[in-house]
This record gives structure tokens, sequence and C-alpha cells, in this order.
């Protein structure tokens, strides 16, 4: 447990004590959860230390938790977002870290892991509860126990598959042992590889990138030989930071991230035109940074920034396109519109960039917003994206679905929210388990079928559906052609290459894929995700 309870005075020297099995690392306010573990354990004979139970009276409280951590053969903790935040479970773990004892993770809630407790719990055997419960994790957590106390020498050679088999079921977070991997055959191994990536690419660029990014600096460059050094920046280049919220309320900061992201989406279709991806340019949002380092990062020559007042049905919209290397104001404009005219709004920044930057349309027009006949059902599907982008979790996921799930209900014939409803579906089922398979992969094709019905012309509709082929349905070829589809209507979806980069690398096209995720990094060069792609 976690020594979040006074501690009691010093009296005489303890007396020994028989060695525990299991020592429980909890936070108080979690007594409840911990004490139905030490129940479990205890009646399959597993013996448990928990305190204050098996704190002697008179006893140091500190001096008791370290002599039983000593002791114990192995330490389950019981992680919630109580625990997580407690600096006592943190020194508990620590040392049971440095004395080399197996430790077990009984996950409860999905609260994001401060970078010390993951440092330690690292190594750690993992069960989740947060979607069955506790009551359906607690008989496994015994399985895991009792198979971690028992000696190895009555693990006999015959029963090494049955143990690997075991390995698997209680832990599938672990690697399975070089020997029962070598018996997977291995067009299965490099299918369980491909999905391991897949989901491993989800946690990095949705938790870990979006959680860090906010507190670090960008990271000195110091190129690996895979990623070809920053080309020259061009004149046709341009970053789209995020539109200033300057509405009385705060939370209609949704509205102008949504406005920014717009933006991007509609120049990275321009051919001639580069444009980092979302995740880079919103890096340094609300961070002390100068345009030009913004601009050095991102290697562009002009950024495009703004600002946004939203009252009522009233918008009032600044933006401004400046020249980094002398800060010269290349174009800005100020609009006073209603809530309806947003995406004729969007139109005229966007075919204002263009004509300012001289950039060559090969279709002869700006793409245009996807518009809705919806202000109501536009409004939802912003809140749906600013939710998944800023609250990574299961609850924020099924928020997320719920706006946009209200706002094809105002106008079901907006394609982007059908798309958005079918990527989502997919990464929440990849990524927390959510859902029947039969019916996540029903209800995400559905939504991507209606995207791609309604407008075919929609990069991210394509994506969506390469998405459902390639880590639900497992239908490679098919997935490449939805993917590339995707990347002929918007050259620069760094998703898309990404996407076309794991492709590639399933089905053994190493140096094609090694290339497609360099085109990434080059348009998301602040996207972890990316890296990930090269790395694989």
């Amino acid at each position: 447990m976690s020594a979040d309870a006074p501690e009691t005075r010093k009296g005489q020297p303890p007396a020994a004590k028989e060695r525990s099995d299991a020592f429980i690392s909890y936070s108080s306010q979690d007594s409840a959860i911990a004490n139905a573990v030490v129940a479990a354990l205890e009646r399959h004979g597993v013996k448990c230390w928990i305190a204050p139970r098996d704190v002697t009276p008179g006893e140091f409280y500190a001096d008791a938790i370290v002599g039983a951590i000593n002791d114990t053969r192995i330490v389950v903790v019981v992680l919630t977002a109580n625990a997580v935040g407690s600096p006592h479970v943190l020194r508990e773990i620590e040392r049971a870290s440095a004395k080399r004892h197996p430790v077990v993770s009984l996950r409860i809630d999905i609260a994001p892991l401060p970078a010390g407790l993951e440092y330690f719990l690292s190594a750690s055997h993992w069960l989740d509860a947060t979607a069955s419960g506790i009551d359906s994790a607690l008989p496994k957590l015994v399985k895991a126990v009792q198979h971690l106390l028992a000696p190895a020498a009555a693990v006999e050679p015959r029963h090494q598959a049955d143990t690997a088999k075991l390995a698997v079921e209680l832990f599938p977070q672990r690697l399975v042992s070089t020997q029962a991997s070598a018996r997977l055959n291995r067009p299965i191994a490099a299918t369980i590889a491909v999905i391991a990536v897949f989901v491993a690419y989800l946690v990095v660029d949705k938790l870990w990138f979006s959680r860090h990014a906010a507190n670090e600096a960008p990271v000195a460059a110091v190129t690996p030989a895979t990623i070809p050094a920053a080309p020259a920046i061009s004149e046709k280049s341009v970053a789209v930071l995020p539109f200033l919220n300057m509405s009385e309320d705060k939370n209609n900061e949704y509205f102008s991230d949504g406005l920014s992201e717009e933006l991007i989406d509609m120049l990275t279709k321009i051919t001639d035109l580069r444009v980092p991806a979302r995740t880079s340019s919103f890096y340094f949002k609300g961070k002390q940074t100068t345009i030009g380092d913004i601009a050095k990062a991102l290697n562009v020559s002009h950024v495009l920034e703004g600002s946004v007042r939203k009252s009522g049905k009233t918008l009032r919209i600044t933006a401004q396109l400046i020249r980094v290397d002398n800060g010269y104001h290349v174009w800005s404009e100020a609009y006073d519109r209603q809530l309806d005219d947003i995406f004729k709004v969007q139109d005229d920044i966007a075919a204002a960039v263009v004509s300012a930057l001289k950039v060559t349309l090969l279709v002869g027009k700006t793409p245009k917003a996807t518009a809705t006949s919806s202000n109501e059902a536009y409004t939802l599907y912003l809140q749906a994206r600013a939710i998944i982008t800023n609250a990574p979790q299961l609850a924020d996921d099924q928020r997320a679905f719920d706006c946009l799930q209200r706002a094809l209900k105002l106008d079901p014939q907006f394609a982007r929210a059908w798309a958005a409803l079918a990527s989502f579906r997919v990464s929440d089922y990849l990524y927390y388990g959510s859902g029947n398979y039969q019916q996540v992969l029903a209800e995400a094709r559905y939504a991507a079928e209606q995207a791609l019905t309604l407008d075919s012309t929609l990069s991210d509709a394509h994506l969506a559906m390469g998405q459902i082929l390639y880590a639900l349905d497992w239908n490679w070829k098919a997935a490449e052609v939805e993917v590339n589809k995707a990347l002929v209507l918007n050259p620069g979806n760094a998703d898309a290459l990404a996407r076309a980069s794991d492709i590639a690398l399933t089905q053994g096209r190493f140096e094609a894929g090694l290339q497609l995720a360099q085109r990434a990094v080059a348009l998301d060069p602040l996207g972890a995700w990316k890296y990930g792609a090269v790395g694989n």
C-alpha cells in the first residue's frame, strides 16, 4: 500500500515475520479495491501483506513497508488515478524494482502514468480491468500470481508450450518466450507483429505524444541517416498555426482550433504547396516561441496565423500571412460574418494564401471547404475532433462518438462526420478493445461507405476505409488501393503516408515503406508516430 496513512511512532524492533507471497501496493483512497484483491488471493492460498492490516502496533510505518517489500516474492500494484498520483506508490514500486521482484499491475482506470512510474512499471505484468471491471479481473489476477509464484523447477519441458500459452493468456502485452515464438509459423508471426505495430502507433500518436509534447521543447536536430536531411526551404511553404480564441467564452477554443485544422486540410490538397501536418503546427500552441523558431522547426518560409471571436452566431475572423525571413505581412484580412458564412470564410482565406504564394493549381481552383447544411452539426463535429485530440481516454472517445452521432442526426449528408466516425471507431476498438469485433467492423465499414457515397473525393473517407481494411479486415491489397486514393486526393496527408508505410511493411516491401515513412516525417516533422514508422 502507499504509505498515505500517518506514520506510527517507533517502538521495539518487530519480531521476525513469515515471508509474504504478495505485497499489495495501493493508494489509501482505493482500500476497498485493495481489500478485494487480498480476499481473492488469500482464498486461493496466496499470503498477502497489506497495510495497515499487517503493520505491527508500535512499528515504524515506513520501516514496516520497506521490510515487507524486501521480504515479499511479488508486488501487486492497484493502478488508479489515485495511485498514479501517490508518491508513496512510486517509492514502493521503485523499491520493488531495486529488489528485482516481479510486479503485477492491475489497471482499474485509464489514468495516464507519470514518467517515473511508467519507467519502473515498463517491465511489469499487466492486467486490464478498465473494460471488464474488477470482479472479472480478479480470477485472472489470481491465476497470474499463482503462475509467477510457481517454482521454475516445477515447469517440466513437456509443459513449456502450455506455460507459454498461459503467459499469452495472462499477460498479452508481454512477448512470448523465444522458444515458444519459434513455433509460430512465419505468416502468423508477421501478422501479430503488424497488429502490434499498428496498436503501438496509436498509443504513441494518440496518448504519449499528446501528453508529453506540451512539456518538452523541440528536440535538437541530430538526424539519423535513415531520415533525410530537411530539404531547402521552399518559397511555396506555409505553416498554419492555431488561430487564437478571442471569444469571451473560452470553451469556444474548439472552434478556433477547428478553423485552423480545416485550413490545413484544404491547403495540403494543393500539390505545389508544402504544408506541415496538424500535429507539428499545433505542437507550439501555448508556448513562448518566436515565429522564426517555429518556421525553422517546421522548415517553412511563411506562417498563417489569426484569431477568432465568436459571439452567438456572429464571427470576427482575422488572418495574416507572414514571410518569416523579414517579418513582412504578405497578406492580411478581417472578416465580420455570420456563422452561416464560415465555409465561405475558409474558402476565401485558402484562396488568398494560394494567390499570395503564387502557387500553381493543377486542377485550376483552390479546394473548397466541405460544408454542412447545419451549423449545429458542424459545431458538434469540431467538438468531437477537439475531444479526441485533447483528451484521449475511453470516456472522451465515447463523448466524441456522441457528438458525431448527434451531428449526423442533424445532417445525415455530412460526409466528413461519417469519415470521422469510421476512423474513431477503428482506433477506439484497437486502443481500448471496446465493442464486439463483428459489430465494430460493421459499424466502421457502414460509416466509411456512407462518407464515400456522399463524397467520393474526400481523402479522409478513403483513409478511413483503408484503416478498416488494414486493421480489421487484414485485406492488405484493398487497403493499399484506398490509401493510395486518399493520397491522390490529398498528397500532403501525412497520416495517409504513414499508413501506406504500414501496408508496405506488412507486405515485406521495406524500401518502399521506408521512403513513404520518410515522406511522412518531412510533412510532419514533430509527429512522433511518423518517426515510429521510420523506426519500424
